[in-house]
Order: C-alpha cells, then sequence, then structure tokens
C-alpha cells in the first residue's frame, strides 16, 4: 500500500494490496484481486451458493480483509469473524461495509454448524490448527483453506474428520485471484480450466 500512488476500491476497503500496476501517466495502482479469486473459486469452480448462507471466516488478517466485502456483496445471511486476539476482532465493525450482517467475535459459542467456514489464518503453513470448536461443522458443512499445499492441510484434515461435506485447499483461490492480477495488468483475463486441472491431476498423484 505504501508503494501504490492511488488504490482501487477493493483494495482501499481491504487495507491490503497483493498487486501493483504501472499506469500510463506513471502512478502505480494499487489492487486486492484475493477477493475476486475467492468468490469465482467458490462459486464458479466449486458450485456453492452463498446467497443467504451462514459463513464464518477463521482469522481477522490481511487475508480475511481481503475477500469480506466481495462475499458480503453475495448476501449471505450473515458472515461471523473470529480471531484469538479480542483488540484485532473488535476493529471489524469498522471495517465491514455492512455491520449488519459482518459480527465479529473473539471466541464461539455455537450451538449450529455454519454452511461455509473458510480458515484465512497461516496456520497451516506451520502445520498448526487455529483454534476451533466442533460445533462449527455439520454434515452439510463446506470447509475452504486459504492456505494450500501439496498434501491435505491440518485444516483440511480435521474438518473431514469431523464430518463435513467437503474440505477444500485453496488452489483454485490462487489460480482465480492471479488471473485477476492479469487482467488487471494486461485487460485481458486468461482462462484457468487447463491449470486447475493440471493442479488437481498433480494433486490427485500425489496422493
Amino acid at each position: 500500500m505504501d508503494i501504490a500512488t492511488e488504490l482501487t476500491t477493493r483494495a482501499a476497503h481491504s487495507g491490503a494490496v497483493n498487486t501493483l500496476a504501472m499506469q500510463k501517466d506513471g502512478t502505480i495502482l494499487g489492487d486486492n484481486t484475493d477477493g475476486a479469486g475467492l468468490v469465482r473459486d467458490l462459486c464458479d469452480n466449486l458450485g456453492l451458493v452463498i446467497i443467504r448462507r451462514r459463513i464464518l471466516i477463521v482469522g481477522a488478517g490481511g487475508a480475511a480483509r481481503g475477500v469480506i466485502a466481495p462475499l458480503l456483496a453475495l448476501e449471505p445471511a450473515e458472515v461471523v469473524i473470529a480471531n484469538r486476539t479480542a483488540e484485532r476482532a473488535r476493529a471489524w465493525p469498522r471495517l465491514s461495509q455492512s455491520s449488519d450482517r459482518c459480527k465479529s467475535r473473539h471466541s464461539l459459542h455455537q450451538r449450529r454448524p455454519f454452511d461455509l467456514v473458510i480458515n484465512a489464518t497461516s496456520a497451516s503453513l506451520s502445520g498448526d490448527l487455529p483454534p476451533m470448536s466442533n460445533a462449527i461443522i455439520g454434515p452439510e458443512t463446506v470447509c475452504y483453506d486459504m492456505a494450500y499445499g501439496k498434501t491435505a492441510t491440518p485444516f483440511v484434515q480435521w474438518s473431514l474428520s469431523r464430518g463435513c461435506a467437503r474440505a477444500v485447499q485453496g488452489w483454485g483461490m490462487l489460480v482465480e485471484q492471479a488471473a485477476e492480477s492479469f487482467r488487471v495488468w494486461r485487460g485481458i483475463k486468461p482462462g484457468t480450466a487447463t491449470v486447475l486441472a493440471a493442479l488437481k491431476e498433480r494433486a490427485l498423484s500425489a496422493s
């Protein structure tokens, strides 16, 4: 963000930049393509319906901030952000454009499962799990880890062991946000199907 001369709306809202584009006048545009990448993977690649669904995002860092506005635009029933740090969790209502549907919690006292649980923490990268309750997951819950690896991440393994409907790691988000960045740079969005198919084949061979 410090390098950018100006920000797109989605970058300004998220407070995070992952794409820089040089403009014709020499200025630098800062953008955030994470939200677009996640939404395309969830809706287009995985075929999920977000409208009127209950979503839990675990983690309140930059990764979560980059996706909250695009998720809210799909009109879920509610989006709950849970974070270990109470101060960071309390800051979310100020960051959300739709605070009536976006709630922040320092701890989860959940009686019924969510429709979609997104792990936006970096715990999987170190082989760990964020603190979570079994109650957040039911037989119809889809679990999504923004992190990814050659084999199932700890969050994906944990979700499957709790009986979720489906658990996915974030390869699709990685590919789709990269395609969106290419569109920002070149004005053309490349197809992603062949890349996703290659990643799926690689994952199957690794398992």
